[in-house]
């Protein structure tokens, strides 16, 4: 079993997009850290982020705010556990404004 520390960046855009892709077959993995940060010095934007499993998706964050010039951490303190072929994806309400970033360690039986 091999243990891999990743991260991932995206930046935000109004249509829904991989932040962390489709796990392979074998692997899951367990997300540390999922934060979205407003580089907008002015305005306001809100995000969605959701957890897509084979046949259903499930919201972590649905158009939560992010204000201007601060960030959201999306888990809190917790940690997400994603299983062979789950993914994450992100959106935000207005592109350039919102830059996502995902910390996570994936584990290959």
């Amino acid at each position: 079993m091999a243990n891999v520390f990743k991260n991932a960046t995206h930046d935000g855009t109004t249509s829904l997009a991989d932040l962390i892709p489709a796990l392979d077959a074998n692997h899951e993995a367990i997300v540390l850290m999922l934060r979205a940060t407003n580089v907008d010095g002015t305005n306001d934007a809100t995000v969605d982020v959701r957890v897509v499993k084979s046949g259903s998706d499930s919201y972590l964050a649905y158009e939560m705010s992010v204000p201007a010039d601060t960030s959201l951490d999306v888990l809190g303190t917790s940690k997400l556990v994603l299983m062979a072929t789950d993914k994450i994806q992100v959106k935000a309400s207005a592109t350039s404004d919102i830059e996502f970033f995902a910390s996570y360690l994936e584990i290959t039986d």
